[in-house]
């Protein structure tokens, strides 16, 4: 087992991380973290293995491990919990299922899940609606949301898909929200709500079915020219935003 660092063996690792003796033992102190968060994630029925989600989460500790600031006084393990923890989602929700989920809806069915089998385990036999909404937090807005989840590979324009939007091997903040639902919330803030509901109708997005142009012109009653000009600006925002 790997001895834990001391706080002042980490900063002077951390100061030196370029060389790839001291990131690499920065990587090897850690890699109990990234068992830890992996070990969370069921993979019985999965389409990916335990090895592949470890791995995962390491390339998210060597990205935590460059990004980390000493000087915010915090030590890495709890900066880099955060990066692993989004890394290791990303990969599962983008290979362990057939239908990728919002990685922060996912989240939250696994933990409900884990309450149906302890109320599973508990009453001895399969618990009924009723009982899990008793026992689960939110169970029905999970289940609700679950029902209209936004795919990457939704069309945006005529040849785009929203994933693509996203970009190839970015390392920023956007890492821990790759998914759709996420962009969506961010897009929303800045945006009108009229614009907003533009783009969800035009691309059938969260639960909306898709429209013409000349039917949200009439929702809206504005001319189709200017809802061909909110699409654009919308499209436009979504990629300033990744």
């Amino acid at each position: 087992m790997t001895e834990r660092l001391t706080q002042e063996q980490e900063l002077k690792l951390i100061a030196d991380r370029d060389n790839k003796r001291s990131l690499d033992k920065l990587v090897v102190s850690n890699l109990g973290l990234v068992h830890s968060i992996v070990h969370k994630f069921p993979i019985k029925n999965a389409s990916c293995t335990y090895d592949d989600l470890f791995q995962e989460g390491v390339a998210g500790l060597i990205h935590a491990i460059h990004k980390f600031e000493s000087e915010r006084g915090y030590r890495l393990t709890t900066y880099s919990y955060r990066w692993i923890q989004a890394y290791v989602s990303r990969y599962y929700q983008n290979h362990g299922r057939t239908i990728r989920v919002p990685v922060h809806m996912a989240t939250k069915q696994m933990k409900m899940n884990k309450q149906i089998e302890s109320l599973t385990r508990e009453l001895g036999r399969t618990p009924t609606k009723e009982e899990i909404d008793e026992h689960c937090d939110n169970a029905e807005e999970i289940r609700s949301s679950m029902a209209y989840i936004s795919s990457l590979n939704q069309l945006i324009g005529e040849n785009e898909e929203l994933e693509c939007l996203q970009g190839e091997d970015r390392t920023d903040e956007f890492d821990c929200q790759v998914d759709c639902e996420l962009l969506l919330d961010k897009v929303k803030t800045q945006v009108s709500d009229r614009d907003f509901d533009v783009l969800l109708r035009r691309y059938g997005l969260r639960g909306q079915p898709e429209h013409t142009l000349s039917e949200i012109s009439e929702i809206h009653g504005i001319t189709r020219a200017r809802i061909h000009q909110i699409q654009r600006q919308m499209l436009s925002t979504l990629r300033e935003l990744v």
